[in-house]
């Protein structure tokens, strides 16, 4: 006969956890949690249950044959359990089973204190049922609601059987009030193999950041020797927190970088540093500060900061890891203030440049802009308003310095229909400048008006290829452009260059990119492209346009205060071809006078599932030529391929190449990886990364 019984005092339900994510793993079996509908107290009480119960009149009661306890959020499962009234407390044997949302816990014994919360489970064996963490325990001991201990406990994620890694620790102690962990005496095993200990170990059992020391860094380079990195990471407020990595370098010395992070409701930012107090390759020290700041102080307002300095040219070069930052030429140091409005935007700007490599540029000191952002409205007039007031300085001084105002209202009207577009637009540009060179000072005005025309077509049609059916369009467009000739040789050239020649430039309305420089223009761009279409997704199976510039004057007007006398521009050209898994683009430009190509870039490519191959080559004719392969091959569920290869063509050497192996299993990973870069003619930085990653816990490499 079944028999049950309910407490009004609440079952503890042991809230443990361990630092582990779960991990998704293809080439692991995937856990099934259990479903514990219905497994618990509906009501919350705690209730018991068995085959057969034996009530004694003085405190102990005995239940035996498929026992079990509910409560609101945790089951126990056994064969025998006692309960003393007196003490509010049941000792299990035999089978123990506990089971609750988030684990699932098998003991030999246990005995749980139903009105203080505590318990203690001997020789469990655990299963999160939210990831692959599991592992065993001579001992739980729950201490509170809040506290559990684990004695003699282990902990992988890989699957039962197939134990290649495992973490063991004499003692665990886990605090969710905290969402602390602690371990003394752990030792971290690979194939059996003991590889790494930790006397004592702290790491955090939640979503709450924790201080303690990251995992170590150990590797070599021809630039620094053997180099280790100790990171700590710094928890020191919910909105505050700190990164310290002591880097040690055999060569050049210890490099203490640091990244401060905030966050709050209205401001975020960081800032990093990094010293090295004397270089012993390089004699000096080393120096180097970032600081971005982002802060919303009221309604509509808005400020930005970014603030970079090292304290020598080459510092990026020889402590960065990235093309990027190694062929950076200068760094940024600016502040701006934003007002959004709905219709207009006013901004205010102080700029400096930390240059690396050029020429000094012309500091804004300050630069206060007014723009309008009017809804544009088609089939009627639109207006438009762009301002600034700046003052530019600059290091030397003998440069010309002052300040310039500017003024550009415009007036266009844009009409649109199924069939095409017209936008024809007229301009006036108005310039003010107060200028010293020395102890000279000058006044100029400069006043220039413009008007475009751009227009164009759609034309579309059915067609059937390879038995597929398409939509081809045909668009041409026509955009023409005058500007009348104002002489400016007199102005100085703070902030202007020539636009970059691309598939965009033949629409753009001005030669320049700033205000210095306003170019005379009596052109017309003439460009006609085609696309196919298909029509069963909609997916642009090809395009491709053709675009050049007719001049019908000289352009007296340049940077380097030449007459441009060509009638045409060079001929521009794209070109994009994706069928199937392939793909192919292409854009050149073609100098019809010389005949040659100045530009071209072309990249080839092939993607499925389990391969992705892509060969480009860029050319820029008299300055640069690249050849670029790369290649991600998922050979199998467990082995990956990876290389990249980038060749500087036109001086005959390798910029950075890189072949990688990574095998994975289903808790554990092994990367390797060479690598070479190009730094100087005189220098090549070459390295060997092995990584061995172990899932749901963390990495751990070295490098050659």
């Amino acid at each position: 006969m079944i028999k049950h019984l309910v407490f009004a005092s609440s079952l503890l339900v042991p809230g443990f956890a361990l630092a582990a994510s779960a991990v998704d793993d293809p080439l692991c079996t995937t856990p099934v949690k259990e479903d514990t509908t219905g497994l618990f107290s509906p009501d919350g009480k705690v209730r018991l249950s068995a085959d057969k119960v034996e009530v004694s009149e003085e405190d102990l009661s005995r239940f035996s044959g498929n026992v079990v306890i509910q409560e609101k959020n945790a089951r126990i499962e056994t064969d025998v359990a006692e309960y003393s009234r007196k003490n509010k407390q049941v000792d299990a044997k035999g089978k123990v089973r506990f089971v609750s949302d988030s684990i699932i816990v098998n003991s030999e014994s246990a005995r749980f204190k139903l009105n203080r919360d505590q318990a203690v489970l001997n020789k469990s064996q655990y299963q999160s049922q939210e990831s692959r963490a599991r592992g065993s325990a001579e001992k739980i001991e729950v201490k509170s609601k809040t506290e559990t201990e684990l004695s003699n406990a282990t902990y992988t994620t890989c699957e039962p059987g197939k134990t290649d890694w495992l973490l063991s620790a004499d003692s665990i102690n886990l605090n969710t009030r905290t969402q602390q962990g602690h371990a003394s005496n752990v030792v971290l095993r690979f194939k059996d193999v003991p590889f790494f200990y930790f006397p004592y170990l702290r790491f955090p059992i939640g979503e709450e950041r924790l201080s303690g020391f990251l995992f170590p860094y150990i590797g070599s380079s021809s630039l620094h020797g053997t180099e280790i990195k100790v990171p700590y990471y710094w928890n020191i407020h919910p909105q505050l927190d700190a990164t310290l990595t002591p880097r040690f370098m055999t060569r050049r010395g210890l490099l203490m970088q640091s990244e401060l992070r905030y966050l709050t409701k209205k401001q975020k930012g960081q800032i990093y540093s990094e010293y090295l107090g004397f270089d012993r390759v390089y004699g000096a020290k080393r120096e180097r500060w970032s600081w971005q700041h982002e802060t919303a102080p009221g309604p509509g307002w808005q400020f930005k900061a970014d603030y970079n300095s090292v304290a020598d040219v080459q510092h990026l070069a020889d402590f960065s890891n990235t093309l990027n930052s190694t062929s950076t030429t200068y760094l940024v140091r600016r502040g701006d203030l934003f007002y959004n409005s709905d219709n207009w935007v006013l901004s205010l700007r102080v700029e400096d440049n930390q240059v690396l490599n050029g020429v000094e540029i012309y500091r804004r000191l300050p630069q206060i802009t007014f723009n309008t952002r009017l809804a544009e409205k088609n089939n009627q007039f639109n207006y438009r308003l762009s301002s600034e007031a700046v003052r530019f300085a600059h290091i030397d001084s003998s440069k010309v310095v002052g300040e310039r105002l500017h003024l550009k209202p415009e007036i266009y009207y844009p009409y649109k229909t199924a069939a095409g577009f017209l936008n024809t637009k007229l301009a006036w540009q108005l310039t003010n400048y107060n200028l010293q060179q020395g102890t000279t000072k000058s006044q100029y005005n400069r006043s220039v008006p413009s008007f475009s025309m751009k227009g164009g077509l759609f034309f579309e049609r059915d067609s059937n290829w390879f038995n597929a059916d398409y939509l081809q369009t045909l668009e041409p467009q026509l955009l023409y452009v005058y500007v009348p000739y104002v002489d400016q040789s007199a102005l100085p050239n703070f902030d202007t260059s020539a636009y970059a020649y691309n598939v965009n430039s033949p629409f753009a309305d001005y030669r320049f990119n700033g205000i210095d420089r306003i170019g005379d223009d009596n052109r017309l761009t003439t460009a006609l492209a085609t696309r196919f279409i298909r029509q069963q997704d909609g997916k642009e199976m090809l395009m491709a346009s053709i675009g050049q510039i007719q001049y019908f004057s000289d352009r007296r007007v340049n940077i380097d205060n030449s007459i441009a006398t060509r009638s045409r521009s060079n001929l521009i050209t794209e070109l994009r071809f994706t069928p199937s898994n392939w793909s192919f683009t292409s854009q050149l430009e073609w100098d019809p006078y010389k005949k040659e190509t100045v530009f071209s870039s072309t990249r080839a490519g092939y993607s499925n599932k389990n391969l992705n191959l892509s060969l480009a080559h860029r050319l820029q004719l008299g300055s640069l030529e690249t050849t670029e392969a790369k290649l991600d091959w998922k050979i199998n569920n467990r082995w990956k391929f990876n290389a990249s290869y980038l060749y500087n063509n036109r001086d005959r050497h390798l910029v950075e190449n890189l072949l990688g192996l990574n095998y994975e299993t289903c808790c554990w990973g092994l990367r390797l990886t060479s690598k070479e870069r190009y730094l100087s003619s005189s220098q090549t930085d070459r390295g060997i990364y092995l990584e061995l990653v172990l899932k749901g816990l963390g990495n751990f490499g070295v490098t050659q």
